[in-house]
């Protein structure tokens, strides 16, 4: 055999070597080592990812906060409106709402702790949509005059007033045992902090400024005035009249006019023969044919009545048309009819309540009493005389007493700087109260403490003095406020508003769908499918 060919016998022997259990159990061994260096990388890896994983969970809270402080929630003539600032004043409108409005909301039966997102306001809105629309309007409102004020070159400064209202927020905080935090969170929702809402506060502020500036510009002429009670006299004028009310007594058992009635059986519709089986009898129910007699005999008194009205009747002074003594609309519009003269009398019917009322007209006149200006202290009756004799042991000045005001009032009792009340009407006081402003003697400097009855606060009262007529002064509030909300309604329509995540539902209703159910809203007494994404309401 050559060299060749046993180095090629040699080769073909080694390549066809057994394996040995020493081999495999190497090979194993190999195999074990490299796995455990697999997983080892493996864990460190998914150690880092989780790590990563986790810091991004936490540093995601700030950041929607973040977002949420400074996001755009939806954009109101351009500009961008936080959720923050979305809510603080969705909570303004919902709770002035719910506060007008409360007895007639809860006897409607809406729970007013509840989620407003599941009460319907009508037929196609919850009431969270409806307050998110007023909302809208509210915010749009207040864009569109600070806009305005910008270009008038309106100029206000509001540090005072808004030193003002983070003390009253603070006091409220404090008598309520809470932080101011948490207070602001309760009031305008849970991202309200101080710094946060500072420029909302600021902005309401410089805007109803801005507005008392408005209304100063569209406040009526004395011409204007006049001209408006000229179309309007029976809104505001007066009457004096005789009036007496005549009875028909109707019979309170069966009389020979009585309807005839079937005898019952003993029992037969009770244990005592009553409809329904009580003891207590049910009040006699007259026929037709005996109330047609009491009011024919009541008829015959009434006209006996008429020609000696003034000495027969009761005098009725100053009474306007809305006054509650006239619900009779039969009895108003007899007397408010134009051409009404003195000493004209008349018997009415009244089928009703089965009597007449015997009038006699005396009177009808414009009445010119006086409004009145005044400095208030609303207090406490225990401190109320402390507290005046604190002023009468000082200055005694009409500004000392407007400081004593600033120290003692609270201001959501009493809003005027320094407790001052501008065109008071007498008419809408308590009889003490316009006792004392009416007293022909009063003149400015008077003072006084004055607790009405059936009343929690107690009076200290600085007398400035008298005013404008109270039916001038109402008729130019009426024209300023009309012309005002005017100006609002076609401010707030020019002001474009975006919705650009789709939050707001009530955008999405076709407005012939958005009237309130019958049986569901009150009416304004001064002015909702589930929402996307409700609003952090804290409203009562």
């Amino acid at each position: 055999m050559s060299k060749s060919n046993k180095e090629a016998q040699d080769t073909g022997q080694q390549s066809e070597k057994m394996v040995t259990k020493y081999d495999l159990k190497m090979q194993r061994r190999k195999e074990e080592k490299e796995k455990e260096l697999r997983d080892k990388r493996a864990g460190t890896v998914g150690g880092i990812l989780l790590v990563a994983v986790l810091a991004c969970i936490v540093a995601s809270f700030p950041i929607r906060t973040w977002l949420t402080v400074n996001g755009t929630y939806i954009k109101v003539g351009g500009e961008n409106i936080s959720r923050v600032e979305f809510d603080y004043n969705y909570n303004i409108t919902a709770n002035d709402y719910i506060s007008r409005n409360y007895y007639l909301l809860y006897y409607m039966g809406m729970d007013l702790s509840g989620d407003l997102s599941k009460q319907m306001y009508s037929d196609t809105l919850t009431w969270q949509d409806y307050f998110e629309q007023c909302t809208v309007e509210n915010i749009a409102q207040s864009k569109g005059l600070a806009q305005e004020a910008q270009k008038a070159g309106f100029v206000y400064d509001t540090a005072a007033d808004y030193q003002e209202y983070i003390e009253a927020v603070k006091k409220n905080a404090s008598d309520a045992g809470i932080s101011t935090k948490e207070y602001l969170q309760r009031m305008y929702g849970v991202y309200a902090t101080e710094s946060r809402i500072k420029s909302f506060v600021e902005e309401s502020l410089f805007t109803a400024a801005y507005v008392n500036e408005i209304a100063e510009q569209k406040a009526p002429t004395g011409e204007e005035i006049q001209a408006y009670y000229e179309e309007n006299k029976d809104a505001y004028d007066s009457v004096d009249y005789y009036y007496l009310k005549v009875d028909a007594e109707l019979p309170t058992e069966p009389t020979e006019l009585a309807d005839p009635v079937e005898p019952k059986t003993e029992g037969e519709n009770g244990s005592n023969g009553t409809e329904n089986g009580s003891d207590e009898e049910e009040p006699y129910q007259p026929s037709e044919a005996e109330i047609e007699a009491a009011m024919k005999l009541a008829k015959t008194e009434a006209d006996q009545s008429e020609s000696k009205i003034a000495a027969a009747g009761e005098l009725m002074t100053n009474v306007k048309r809305a006054s509650s003594s006239l619900s009779i609309a039969s009895v108003r519009s007899w007397l408010f009819e134009e051409g009404r003269k003195p000493k004209d009398t008349t018997v009415i019917e009244d089928t009703v309540n089965h009597c007449y009322y015997v009038l006699g007209f005396e009177n009808r006149y414009l009445d010119q009493a006086l409004t009145t200006d005044l400095r208030v202290v609303v207090t406490a009756q225990e401190d109320a005389q402390a507290i005046l004799d604190e002023w009468k042991n000082g200055a005694a000045t009409e500004e000392s007493f407007a400081e004593l005001c600033e120290k003692y009032t609270d201001p959501n009792v009493v809003s005027g700087e320094g407790g001052l009340l501008e065109g008071v009407a007498a008419s809408a006081l308590s009889e003490e109260l316009k006792s004392w402003i009416t007293d022909s003697s009063r003149k400015a400097g008077d003072t006084a403490v004055i607790s009405p009855e059936d009343d929690t606060y107690t009076y200290v009262m600085y007398y400035v003095a008298p005013n404008e007529a109270e039916w001038y002064l109402s008729i130019r509030n009426t024209l300023m406020e009309e012309r005002v909300n005017d100006y609002l309604t076609e401010l707030i329509a020019s002001v474009e508003v975006e919705d650009p995540k789709g939050y707001l539902a009530y955008l999405k209703i076709p407005e012939e769908d958005e009237n309130p159910a019958e049986s569901t809203a009150p009416s304004e007494s001064d002015a909702p499918s589930e929402s996307t994404a409700p609003s952090e309401s804290t409203a009562p």
